[in-house]
């Protein structure tokens, strides 16, 4: 039996680092659930083959089509297996993600809630382009609307051929260009990694947004999407489940290392207490050789 299961579809180049990085630790994990395998609801009954449902000590989410994930971590919890996963991102959508920060007052663009294309149209002529249609849910990439003729035709597409589900979506003022957007990838509360196609270096503030947001997430792992404007970071998106292969490292361990490490804590017995979430390194002044560049953390 797997001491982890890893949640996915099949085994990608992130999945098969992440599951190298278990090795080295020691741990034993495996895909889950198993191929073609009925998840038991409730107490476990035996398989057609006569053994046991191989039940992990603790699954990591890793799934890209969130509404299997939420189902089958769900179903986990149900039979007492924690899991690794990105907290109200992993369990909710992009109203949930916005929802929880906003509550906890966290920077973030103008946003409005649409239900019909009419909505959507009137938050953009409130908000001024350009704007950008964020889905509700998280796998859904956002769609940037620089002009009104955009605006009309992706609002009038969504509604007519998604129906109810195309009609319903965030709208948020502004579309940051790429250059002013970095995404930071927290494990287990710490900023670890990065990626960006800035060319100067990201500040203390930055990071430190990235895991305020984690927090009011409570997730263990998850990519958080920061746009740099001339008021400051501001949270535009998340990632559950993030890929990781031409991430940064900030830190010593590489995201699949540091996801390891995170699962290990949790497989250890409580001897001693962990340190409170919200101790999070001293950014200052620290400079990281990066897989491409020199990243250079600012104050």
């Amino acid at each position: 039996m797997a001491t982890v299961g890893v949640l996915c579809a099949r085994g990608r180049v992130e999945e098969k680092a992440l599951m190298a990085a278990l090795a080295e630790a020691g741990i034993v994990s495996a895909l889950f659930p198993p191929t073609d395998e009925p998840l038991p609801v409730g107490p476990l009954f035996p398989m057609a083959s006569g053994r046991s449902f191989p039940v992990p000590q603790i699954v990591v989410d890793r799934h890209p089509d969130r509404q299997i994930a939420r189902a089958v971590l769900a179903t986990c919890r149900a039979l007492d297996v924690p899991g690794l996963c990105a907290g109200i991102a992993a369990a909710g959508d992009r109203l949930d993600v916005a929802s929880a920060l906003a509550a906890k007052g966290l920077p973030r663009p103008e946003t409005a809630l649409c239900t019909s294309e009419n909505a959507g149209l009137a938050a953009v002529a409130a908000m001024g382009l350009p704007a950008t249609v964020l889905p509700l849910d998280l796998k859904s990439q956002p769609i940037d609307l620089p002009d009104i003729d955009t605006a009309e035709a992706v609002l009038e597409h969504r509604s007519v051929l998604g129906g109810s589900e195309g009609s319903l979506g965030l709208v948020q003022a502004g579309t940051p260009p790429p250059e002013n957007v970095v995404t930071i990838f927290v494990i287990d509360g710490v900023a670890t990694a990065l990626e960006t196609s800035m060319a100067m270096g990201v500040s203390v503030e930055v990071l430190r947004l990235a895991e305020q947001t984690a927090r009011a997430l409570f997730a263990d792992v998850i990519a958080v999407v920061i746009a740099l404007t001339p008021s400051g970071p501001i949270v535009w998106d998340v990632r559950p489940v993030p890929e990781f292969r031409h991430a940064q490292a900030l830190t010593e361990l590489s995201v699949p290392q540091a996801i390891a490490q995170a699962v290990q804590h949790r497989l250890e017995p409580v001897s001693a207490p962990r340190l409170p979430s919200d101790s999070t390194p001293d950014w200052t002044n620290l400079v990281t050789q990066g897989t491409r560049r020199d990243l250079v953390i600012s104050a």
